[in-house]
């Protein structure tokens, strides 16, 4: 195998291939390395306004209100998001749009210069090539998901015009904690003094709450500050800036009224007119995506037990109208498993499971135990996603529904097979 050279290489595969392996962890939570990389490139000192976003669940949904709520007034924005389901290009956008593998592998180059001798994590690399772009492409907005956390993420570098924390609940336990209280304070990590804190939770821990009292942020908290209702077909919104009803978006609610107050309290909202047709039109990849026109087929990212409950509410929906639901479920191993099976298994009628073939994949017959714990007996074991759809996908009828789900990678796998299908016909 020819040996990797950073100076000669036009391959973005190559350099994510590179970059895989060239720190020994692949989580190193800390800020030191990753400041002094990018102080050195001058990366914050970017004239972009940037919201930076934090949260268990709803970050990507976020991002994406904010984004086309600021795309319809003609401002520009660049927008940095993880992980991605099929192509590195689609972590950054500029103006919704993904870039050339070219604007990625021109960044890359230049961190390899600029980071010295410095080690740094793939999700380091990432975020400090998205600053390089967005220093090129000078965004009027730069909308940053954190990664993991807040306090200790690598996004947490920058100067923001506003923060926001969207839920809070468990997950990655082993580096942020096993309680809300202290899962909530590493999220309110972001906060800074006299600077705007949306925080969309509903049950917001006190950590959050001292957190943001004590580095003295502008708190601005849900059923508090703003309030919003959603009763499956009408969506209503009600803040001191504004009042707002319209049918329900294909998005959370709560993450549609956390963007919502963040560009209200930014002074930054369009028309009502414009909000709400730019609401009717959101669609996010991976949040209960129609993968048919003609099949009641949806995959969802849905891997923890606060994400299980909103997919729980949308098939309630369908089972409602006696469609009886049937689910592909491939998760990762670190993920508290059990829990989102006992949420789900109310509304799903037959289960299949599927072995995810990557990092912390956890096989079919794994999730098999997690059934059993759960107790649901009867359950079909599939080598892969691929091999489930293939045989759910055929025999499903106008009055089921089929719902693939519980990872990222699920969703890559079973958005692959889908188009791919589409080929073959």
């Amino acid at each position: 195998m020819t040996e990797f050279v950073p100076s000669q290489s036009s391959s973005l595969g190559d350099w994510l291939s590179y970059l895989e392996g060239i720190h020994p962890k692949n989580i190193d939570m800390g800020l030191s390395r990753v400041s002094e990389v990018a102080h050195k490139m001058g990366l914050l000192d970017l004239k972009s306004r940037i919201i930076l976003i934090a949260g268990t669940n709803g970050k990507g949904t976020t991002a994406r209100c904010l984004e086309s709520l600021l795309l319809t007034q003609n401002y520009t924005v660049g927008t940095y998001a993880s992980p991605h389901l099929i192509r590195y290009n689609e972590r950054v956008r500029v103006n919704g749009a993904e870039l050339p593998d070219s604007y990625h592998v021109d960044a890359f180059h230049a961190l390899e210069v600029g980071r010295g001798q410095t080690s740094l994590t793939y999700f380091e690399y990432g975020t400090l090539g998205a600053l390089e772009i967005f220093k090129r492409t000078e965004p009027d907005f730069i909308l940053l998901e954190v990664g993991l956390g807040g306090r200790l993420d690598a996004t947490n570098i920058v100067s923001p015009e506003a923060s926001i924390v969207t839920t809070i609940d468990l997950d990655h336990k082993e580096y942020l904690g096993d309680t809300r209280e202290l899962v909530g304070r590493e999220k309110a990590g972001i906060f800074r003094k006299d600077i705007l804190a949306v925080v969309g939770d509903l049950n917001i821990p006190n950590s959050v709450i001292g957190y943001a009292n004590e580095v003295g942020a502008d708190l601005v908290r849900a059923n508090s500050e703003y309030c919003f209702s959603d009763d499956g077909e009408i969506f209503n919104y009600q803040s001191e800036q504004l009042s707002l009803t319209c049918a329900t978006p294909r998005i959370p609610s709560q993450n549609v009224a956390t963007a919502l107050t963040t560009l209200a309290r930014l002074n930054l909202l369009p028309a009502v007119d414009v909000v709400i047709q730019t609401l009717a039109n959101l669609q996010v990849e991976g949040r209960f995506q129609a993968l048919s026109d003609t099949q009641y087929i949806f995959v969802d990212v849905a891997h923890n037990p606060e994400s299980a409950r909103y997919l729980k509410q949308k098939l309630s929906q369908y089972k409602s109208q006696g469609v009886a639901v049937h689910a592909i479920c491939g998760m990762l191993q670190d993920k508290d498993q059990l829990s989102v099976v006992n949420e789900l298994k109310g509304v799903v009628d037959t289960w299949s499971l599927a072995s995810l073939h990557c990092f912390r994949g956890a096989q079919a017959s794994q999730l098999q135990d997690v059934m059993i714990k759960a107790g649901i007996n009867s359950v079909e074991e599939y080598d892969s996603v691929s091999t489930a759809m293939s045989e759910a996908v055929p025999n499903l009828t106008k009055q089921e529904l089929l719902i693939i789900f519980g990872s990222f990678y699920t969703v890559a796998d079973a958005i692959q097979f889908w188009q791919n299908r589409g080929e073959t016909e």
